[in-house]
């Protein structure tokens, strides 16, 4: 039985209405029926203007999208849905904004992925991991003025025909590593009794990449060792909630405030911040957990000064494990300038980091994806 050849657009947690406004015409609905896709879905996010070509996504409309082909190009749109997974799976080719987790879930689907970077983000680090997984030829790198460019000039036809795929023995033979160093982090020779002991285990999650790459982290850690496991999340993360609810079937959950949020000026962030760690420290202090783990967001760098004040005070002894965002290739985010100080073991995930770090002791280099060396 024929299928629907199937375009899925997605703007994941964020807003991008640049994006949206290229993809919602008449003329990408052209450019992609001259290459034989007939269905169009796009994930807008928080678009602030009116969709103008395209239908809401009902469920009637969904349910017959993935089974029996028709013969005429539609064009339909949603803002969330707590998963995406169903939309990638079964789409033939991704347009995503170059969110880490958009970007990492569409070559775990092995999909195409047509990743566009939004150019007017302040400090914009998208453009280190589009360019890069770019260059290894995983994705084809855009913009929202080059977007309509790479369908026109071939440039998209020759990515899929010659793109690179993600290797799924990487990202098991990654996380294993990760769960094993962790594991060893809090290993004392000789001490079986320590050894065995459980762990009380903050996790501190982030809005869209952030969060998808934790869960990908921490699916093989040894979870009779580190044990229970508390998440941390922005009082206005939603989709972080959701992903807890999917991936887990026993969690505890706290709120946080964030100390600086996507576009915040940093001098603005310092009142945030000094509110954020107010409610940290009361935060660690109930929870009291033997090891923190983090990967970036702004809400991890009060928690993490939180637990170490903690243990200077000799209230409660933990340990800080940051992870640096994949996103990240160049140059360390605030959050790793600041936290390489206090972490106790800190992971980057491209060796071009390693140099980056003004301290040496007990690091990593641990890539969940791609083969860096």
């Amino acid at each position: 039985m024929a299928k629907n050849k199937i375009v899925f657009v997605t703007v994941g947690t964020t807003k991008f209405d640049d994006l949206i406004d290229k993809v919602d015409t008449p003329k990408f609905f052209n450019l992609l029926k001259e290459l034989g896709y007939n269905k169009l879905i796009i994930q807008i996010g928080n678009y602030t203007k009116e969709i103008e070509n395209s239908v809401p996504l009902t469920k009637e409309i969904e349910d017959s999208l993935f089974g029996k082909s028709s013969s005429t190009f539609d064009s339909y749109y949603f803002d969330y849905r707590p998963s995406l997974s169903d939309y990638m799976k079964n789409a033939d080719l991704i347009v995503s904004h170059a969110g880490s987790g958009s970007i990492v879930e569409s070559l775990e689907n092995n999909k195409p992925c047509l990743c566009v970077v939004n150019d007017k983000l302040m400090h914009n680090h998208q453009v280190e991991l589009a360019d890069k997984l770019s260059e290894l030829c995983y994705i084809l790198s855009s913009t929202p003025d080059s977007l309509y460019e790479n369908f026109e000039n071939g440039k998209l036809v020759e990515y899929i025909n010659n793109r690179e795929h993600l290797d799924p023995s990487i990202l098991n033979k990654s996380q294993k590593l990760f769960a094993n160093s962790l594991k060893s982090e809090f290993n004392i020779k000789g001490d079986q009794t320590n050894n065995n002991k459980s762990l009380k285990t903050m996790v501190v999650l982030g809005s869209g990449g952030h969060t998808t790459e934790m869960f990908y982290l921490l699916k093989n850690v040894d979870r009779s060792r580190f044990n229970p496991f508390v998440y941390v999340l922005a009082d206005n993360d939603k989709r972080s909630e959701d992903k807890i609810f999917i991936e887990e079937s026993n969690y505890r959950k706290n709120d946080d405030k964030e100390s600086r949020n996507v576009g915040q000026s940093y001098i603005h962030s310092i009142f945030t911040t000094l509110i954020a760690l107010f409610y940290s420290m009361l935060l660690i202090f109930k929870e009291r957990p033997d090891v923190l783990i983090c990967n970036g967001p702004g809400t991890c760098v009060p928690l993490c000064l939180a637990v170490k004040i903690l243990t200077w005070l000799r209230i409660k002894k933990s340990k800080v494990v940051y992870i640096e965002s994949l996103a990240r290739v160049k140059d360390l985010s605030l959050s790793g300038k600041i936290l390489q100080h206090l972490s106790d073991w800190t992971v980057v995930q491209w060796p071009e980091l390693i140099e980056k770090l003004i301290t040496s002791k007990n690091v990593a280099c641990i890539n969940l994806f791609f083969k860096t060396f």
